[in-house]
């Protein structure tokens, strides 16, 4: 009995055959461009005509240094991004957006991945890059990667207009594996293996047109005489489902919610508290759970009462009574979420937005059938010349009559050259043995060659020689692939077009990254693109609590902390996250211009200038410079400061000390005077101490004899009475 074709396998196959026919033309002249680039430029009838001629096919490819050197000066750096949140809630955790994103482009080899894309946008006119959810990465718990597509396994919806294909209504990746790549890239699908449809040669991949040189192979090769080829086709497309705008006009919070987030939401428990002021509706989580935890110690009713030991009121169950609290009897109900809505706690407006489903089948077998919660498709284009179709025409078609040009007047120079080295003599027919003067005509040197005269003179018979304005044209036509591909010669080292002096080099290295500019804006508006999605994606795949960590060029690492959960001391439960990247509503831009080149001299100079103007600090500038071991200059610079800082100490100690050693010499040369004088002082004190009482004595003496004399005088009187 023959297994029915799944309704959606059946969708995935008719569409992929609409989109394979309608862009069959653009595929064959992306193919036919593939090929011109990697030096397939000769058509067969065209190489077949110059053998014929015996003229070499010979190819100067111009082309592919200049698609290198644009994928060069692109992917010169890696690009920065910017992030920020849409709510003054999300500010803090917005900026940790440019570190995942960084983080996600170091685990995705995005360096890798952007080249290939660009590569394929100058020379198919088309790269496609794609973001998606690993989920048996990390141990499991899933990383976000992104990866290029090749354009030619990439179908549109032919009436697209977008540059960006989001006006798609689907987009469908369709390739040709093996049984053995299933294996390791769906392990879950190896048991339908054996139910699977195999394929035999890759129709829907253009083949091969022009003839190659060098027996080089471009494009996927089949070999199906050893493997099982199976097509696999990823569809995805652009659904209406219906959603759910919540907002709480209790706490604040908004949520938008799916039919299954919707109905778990409901059935949420909530509280209603009913007391002397009124009935009061509780939703926030964690006043929920304590409120429960009352519920159930109170049977729902209790008062307050003043507790004898403490003085302070505690929860008695019952209704309230004689001693109670007056007016503190409350009443708890429990409902669920569903009441709040009904009650108009909760606001609740049902939207139509936009999801993505993704089928993905193996061989006529479904192996995923689900709906991705984002609302832009995770794979992005980048198309080069859009004329509003998903068709773009890529620089190498544009550049391709040139480059034949330039290989028709190689070949006509080479052809001529060789015409030179071998001139052309025309003898009269009989007049002399035709080998013996081929032999002696081919011999280098001088000859000397015997003719008869009679029968005629020989002509020598020489190329005309080629003009000089057909080497100008050639150089000027390579001149013009440069230029039609944004690509100035000083960009490529070319030491002829620089200015005399190093202002004015550094100046015009900045002026023709200019050129480019157009180019870049695509670029950055794509990565802008898909930086949309990888928000939403890391909303879904980062839930749990991860770390991350960035290595900076200077070696030293930064890391980040996603989703922190904070429990709740008693219950153990956890009551919110620390930087919780699940919620929020955040932007992630790419800074303009920086994936281009800088002049390193040019840049060491700028930031040189700011940090003698005393504008950024040695941090800032040593980050712009090649040193190695940043981190040690700043260590060994900060312990030299605090050296320094140290010394400047020391001495001003050391001038304290002397100052007071100064200050105390003096005051002990003052105190010694003072001693001095104190002591002179003291024994002038006593000289005049003993000078005063000798003045005494002397007055005494003085008196004692001034009496005897008087005394004297008397005596003769009375003796002569």
């Amino acid at each position: 009995m023959a297994h029915e074709t799944h309704p959606e396998v059946t969708k995935s196959e008719k569409l992929l055959d609409h989109y394979h026919e309608a862009r069959a033309n653009w595929a064959t002249q992306a193919m036919e461009d593939d090929e011109f680039r990697n030096n397939q430029q000769w058509k067969r009838s065209h190489k077949k005509a110059l053998e014929q001629r015996a003229q070499s096919p010979i190819v100067d490819n111009i082309i592919y240094p200049a698609v290198e050197q644009a994928k060069a000066l692109l992917t010169a750096n890696k690009p920065k991004f910017q992030s920020a949140g849409r709510d003054d809630s999300d500010t803090k955790v917005g900026r940790l957006f440019s570190d995942i994103m960084a983080y996600i482009w170091d685990i995705s080899n995005g360096n890798v991945e952007l080249k290939q894309a660009i590569d394929d946008y100058y020379v198919k006119g088309m790269g496609v890059l794609q973001a998606y959810s690993d989920g048996m990465a990390d141990f499991g718990r899933g990383e976000i990667k992104m990866k290029s597509i090749d354009p030619l396994n990439l179908y549109i919806d032919p009436n697209s207009k977008d540059t960006f294909a989001r006006d798609s209504a689907c987009l469908i990746v369709a390739k040709q594996i093996t049984g053995e790549q299933i294996e390791v890239m769906y392990p879950r699908a190896v048991g339908m293996l054996p139910h699977m449809k195999t394929t035999s040669g890759n129709i829907r991949y253009p083949s091969e047109s022009r003839e190659g040189t060098l027996d080089q192979d471009i494009g996927p090769k089949e070999d199906d005489h050893y493997y099982k080829h199976y097509e696999i086709i990823d569809r995805y497309e652009k659904v209406k489902l219906p959603y759910f705008h919540l907002l709480d006009t209790i706490t604040g919070e908004e949520n938008i919610l799916n039919e299954k987030g919707m109905q778990e939401f409901i059935q949420e428990p909530a509280m209603l508290m009913e007391n002397a002021e009124g009935i009061q509706p509780v939703t926030e989580q964690s006043a929920v759970r304590e409120l429960m935890q009352v519920y159930e110690a109170t049977g729902g009713v209790y008062h307050m009462m003043q507790d004898p030991q403490t003085g302070q009121p505690k929860i008695m169950p019952g209704k309230e009574h004689e001693g109670a609290i007056p007016g503190t009897e409350t009443k708890l109900t429990p409902v669920t979420k569903e009441y709040m809505i009904e009650e108009g706690f909760i606001v609740m407006n049902e939207v139509i937005v936009d999801r993505i489903q993704r089928i993905l089948s193996i061989g006529g077998k479904i192996i995923v059938n689900m709906i991705l919660d984002i609302d832009e498709y995770p794979i992005v284009p980048l198309m080069n010349r859009h004329n509003r179709n998903p068709y773009p025409m890529s620089d190498v078609r544009f550049v391709k009559p040139i480059q034949e040009y330039i290989n028709k007047i190689t070949s006509l120079i080479i052809a001529h050259a060789s015409s030179s080295t071998n001139t052309k003599l025309l003898i009269p027919r009989g007049s002399m043995d035709r080998k013996q003067l081929e032999e002696q005509w081919s011999k280098a040197g001088t000859g000397v060659i015997e003719y008869d005269p009679e029968l005629g003179q020989p002509i020598v018979a020489g190329p005309i020689p080629l003009p000089n304005e057909l080497y100008k044209n050639r150089e000027d036509a390579k001149n013009s692939i440069y230029h039609i591909l944004g690509i100035h010669p000083l960009s490529s080292g070319d030491p002829s077009a620089a200015p005399q002096t190093y202002k004015g080099t550094v100046a015009i290295d900045e002026y023709a990254q200019r050129r480019i500019k157009s180019k870049l804006d695509d670029i950055d508006e794509m990565l802008n693109q898909i930086g949309k999605v990888i928000v939403q994606l890391i909303q879904q795949t980062y839930v749990d609590e991860k770390v991350i960590r960035l290595m900076k060029p200077d070696g030293r690492t930064s890391e980040a902390l996603l989703n922190r959960p904070i429990y709740d001391d008693f219950t153990k439960e956890i009551i919110g996250r620390v930087n919780d990247v699940t919620i929020g509503k955040y932007d992630l831009i790419v800074v303009s211009g920086s994936t281009l080149p800088s002049n390193r001299w040019a840049r060491f100079d700028y930031y040189m200038q700011l940090y003698q103007a005393g504008i950024i600090d040695q941090v800032e500038i040593l980050e712009q410079t090649e040193v190695a071991d940043t981190e040690g200059v700043l260590e060994r610079t900060s312990i030299m400061q605090q050296q320094q800082q140290m010394i400047q100490q020391l001495e001003e100690e050391l001038k304290k000390v002397k100052g007071d050693l100064q200050t105390a010499e003096r005051e002990s040369v003052h105190d010694k005077k003072r001693v001095e004088i104190e002591k002179f002082k003291s024994e002038l004190g006593r000289s005049s101490d003993k000078t005063a009482k000798a003045v005494e004595l002397f007055e005494a003496r003085l008196n004692d004899q001034l009496t005897m004399e008087r005394s004297k005088e008397k005596k003769p009187q009375v003796a002569a009475s």
